[in-house]
């Protein structure tokens, strides 16, 4: 009987601590995008007038790029339907960038941080999300 309970307990603290490091690499991940598109949203603010610089343009698809490494991973882990979203608000930036469009990078960045920012809530440890 008490090696059933060991047992019990052992693959319960197994599945735990798996939840929990899952929750902190999207929850990094996530974050870690969010902080690089507010930076870009921020440096697109200051010059308004020319977006399609080659620095600009150098930077979005450097970080699509970079998002592709971390995507990966979380193919494995969460629903690859949220993903494509991230995927295609990043396109869509890049493209605006590069069509010089202030306006619509503009409100595609602050639509895929808002995206990004429910999407965390969403695989967050919450008592809302265990029930």
């Amino acid at each position: 009987m008490v090696k059933k309970w060991i047992i019990m307990i052992s693959i319960t603290a197994v599945l735990v601590i798996g939840c929990i490091f899952e929750e902190r690499y999207i929850t990094n991940s996530f974050k870690w995008l969010i902080n690089n598109l507010e930076t870009i949203q921020i440096e697109l603010t200051e010059n308004k007038e020319q977006i399609d610089t080659e620095e600009f343009i150098l930077k979005s698809h450097t970080l699509h790029e970079d998002w592709h490494k971390k995507v990966k991973v979380l193919k494995c882990i969460i629903w690859h339907t949220g993903i494509k979203d991230v995927e295609v608000g990043l396109a869509r930036i890049s493209v605006y960038i590069e069509e010089n469009d202030y306006t619509e990078a503009y409100a595609e960045l602050a639509s895929l941080i808002d995206y990004c920012a429910h999407y965390l809530e969403d695989f967050s440890i919450t008592s809302e999300n265990i029930l």
